[in-house]
This record gives structure tokens, sequence and C-alpha cells, in this order.
């Protein structure tokens, strides 16, 4: 997971700062001239906006109704400086730029209870659906290392190609049955944004306390030759075994649907060999 600490600037480029404007005037005047100097001549050509329509992997029942699509816009400067004030998680973040960029839900204008509602898969598709909006499909990762011939190379990708899950049989409440050892069996519902949130609220969080929380938000019953376990919420996802935990998570990672942005494979053009790349949300947020 990402530092949820960071902000566009950070990113990179060169600018000039405020302080730097009013202490030397006539340097700032000196670049706005260059720039217009290098401006005259034939307009540029502006590339049509990229497609602000969002498909849904796993989709979102709301009042009775299986959303499956959503429409997005791109970032705006606004958005930028609201985003940045934002403490805390990483997943408040997100929430927060969901809220300001996801336009509608199916046909319906989409509320902050719904994008909260969204399962955690959709909402990585919608972030990059922003993504896209604002900077284009295309992303370069630099000085990407070739495990099979150890060169150094910038790989162009095309984050419309990027693979992706999607649910087989989607549920009112995304709840499924998952079978564990000794009899028992669990219904687990798939995490939402809500879930989300609760995961990450606490920075200090060990992994196996994260996972606690991700059980608990996620269990809906265990049982064992048919009779009910009567624990709830974390202190059932405590007394559950580590193996059985570590099915249950392992369920939720791989049924989760959405964009595979931890796994984007490639073939490596020198070598003609596979090459496997991770991207990160600062990445995604990362111009051409």
């Amino acid at each position: 997971m990402v530092d949820p600490q960071w902000d566009f600037d950070a990113i990179g480029g060169e600018a000039t700062s405020v302080e730097d404007a009013l202490s030397s005037p006539e340097s700032v005047n000196a670049q706005v001239a260059q720039v217009l100097s290098e401006s005259v001549g034939e307009a540029p050509l502006i590339p049509l906006p990229e497609d602000d329509r969002v498909t849904l992997g796993g989709g979102l029942y709301w009042d009775g109704e299986l959303v499956t699509h959503a429409q997005v816009r791109e970032m705006t400067g606004e958005d930028e400086e609201a985003l940045a004030r934002v403490k805390g998680s990483l997943a408040r973040w997100l929430s927060m730029l969901l809220e300001r960029t996801v336009v509608r839900l199916g046909d319906e204008p989409a509320t902050p209870k719904a994008i909260r509602r969204l399962l955690i898969g959709d909402r990585d598709e919608l972030v990059l659906g922003v993504r896209i909006a604002t900077f284009g499909k295309h992303i370069t990762a630099q000085n990407v290392q070739c495990p099979h011939c150890d060169e150094y190379f910038d790989a162009k990708v095309d984050l419309t190609r990027i693979d992706r899950v999607s649910l087989e049989e989607v549920k009112p409440r995304h709840e499924y049955t998952v079978e564990l050892r000794a009899g028992k069996s669990a219904v687990v519902r798939l995490p939402d944004g809500a879930a989300q949130e609760s995961i990450f609220e606490n920075a200090d969080a060990t992994i196996p306390e994260r996972n606690s929380l991700l059980l608990a938000a996620c269990l809906v019953s265990v049982t064992k030759n048919g009779v009910a376990d009567t624990r709830t919420g974390v202190e059932l996802a405590k007394a559950l075994s580590v193996s059985d935990r570590r099915t249950l998570i392992r369920f939720i990672s791989e049924t989760q649907p959405g964009p595979l942005l931890d796994d984007i494979r490639f073939d490596h053009e020198a070598c003609g060999k596979e090459v496997r790349l991770t991207l990160e949300l600062p990445d995604l947020f990362r111009g051409e």
C-alpha cells in the first residue's frame, strides 16, 4: 500500500514558487515571454476527450437495480487542492477523489453513500477511469528492469488493456459461501468502500490486525456441521484458525473484481520475454 501523505506537486517537474516570483519578477517575466514566443505558429492539435464511461466488474444493487456502469470526469485544479488537504488514510483520499469526480452511477447522480457501497475493485476501476479522463490512457513506467536480460527500459502501458477480473455471478449483496477446514463453512461479503476505510483508519495497525478488520467487515456467518457460531465481528475473526483466515482472505482477494494493477504483463521487445509490472496510485496520476 502506498504512502497516503503525498501530493501532485511532489511527483516532479520544475516549477516557480510564489516566493521565487516575488523575489525575482524579472525572471518570471522572462519565462513567460519565452513561453509566448515559442507558442507562435500553428495552433496545436487538441486531442479529443477520453471516454468518460466506466464499466463496473462487480456492480452495485441500488434500489433493487443492478448498476454496472458509471460516468466520471477529469480532475480539476479545485479537486487537486481539496485532495491535498485530506488527512488520514489512503482509503479516505480515494473516497474524496471519487465523490468529486464520479458524476453518475447508472442513470442516477452519484452520492457519497453509493460510492462507499461500491466494491473495492469497482472503486479501483473508477480511479483508473478518472486517471484516463484526466491524463489519457497511456502511462510510461520508467527504468523498468527486465528480470530476464537485466536491461533497464521505459515501458509504455495502455491502461485500457490491463487485465481485469469480473464476477461470474453477481449477487445482490455480493455474498459467497467458502468451505473451510474441519466441517466449517463461512458466508462472506466482498468488501466495499466503507470496509476499506475502516481497515486503513489506523495507520499503525499490523497486517494481522488489518486482516481481522477485513474479516470482521466481510464475515456474515460461520457454521460448523450446520451449527452457527454466535460470535460476530472482530471476535469471530480472531477466533478463526490461521489456516481458515488465510483461505478467506485469499478468496476475497481473488474474487474481488477490478483492474489487476499489481500484475500488468507485457513482452520486453529487446529479449522477447514476459515482464510483470506493478502500478501504484502515485504512478497513475503522473501525467505523460
